[in-house]
């Protein structure tokens, strides 16, 4: 027997609890976020990207946003890419967060339906809100996605290992 099948077969064998505690303490853990932990993180995160087809071609773009009323709301500059929301409301919305020393992260995605926002009383309410858009302009368009779909998940990492074959090692993505 070679000294690989060996050491495989001896792995195989060792189920003690004490093994088994071992790996489930070493193993990351992927979960289901509630739709309540969505929104947590949801609140927590100050930029999201927001993906919709325009002219037959995907397009994502990042955009700072705030959770309000259980609506995800962002404002853009006249000139930016609003146009497509004219013609298609459906949108993804998705925030994220990772900490790779830690191999650990969480992904939000939402789908919904965007609007421009045009109410004047709705407009006023937003503008004293807590968001404001990173872009200066004096032309701005309030956008919000009401949510009828969202998912989330969270990796959990495994400590950090000495074994020199894990490093550099990409951990598993979040999708």
């Amino acid at each position: 027997m070679s000294r690989f099948a060996a050491t495989a077969t001896a792995r195989r064998r060792d189920t003690s609890p004490e093994t088994i505690q071992m790996r489930k303490l070493h193993e990351r853990q992927l979960t289901t976020l509630t739709r309540e932990e969505c929104l947590e993180r949801l609140q927590g995160a100050a930029v999201g990207r927001i993906g919709y087809v325009a002219d037959g071609m995907a397009t994502i773009i990042p955009v700072n946003f705030a959770l309000i009323d259980g609506d995800i709301v962002f404002c853009m500059a006249k000139g930016s890419t609003l146009s497509w929301l004219s013609l298609r409301g459906r949108v993804a919305f998705e925030a994220d967060e990772s900490r790779p020393a830690d191999h650990e992260g969480w992904s939000v995605l939402v789908r919904g339906v965007a609007r421009e926002v045009t109410h004047p009383e709705e407009l006023a309410v937003l503008r004293r809100g807590p968001l404001r858009s990173w872009l200066r302009s004096p032309h701005e368009h309030w956008v919000r996605i009401s949510i009828e779909t969202m998912s989330g998940r969270a990796l959990h990492g495994a400590p950090a290992t000495d074994d020199p074959r894990e490093a550099g090692r990409p951990s598993p993505g979040l999708r």
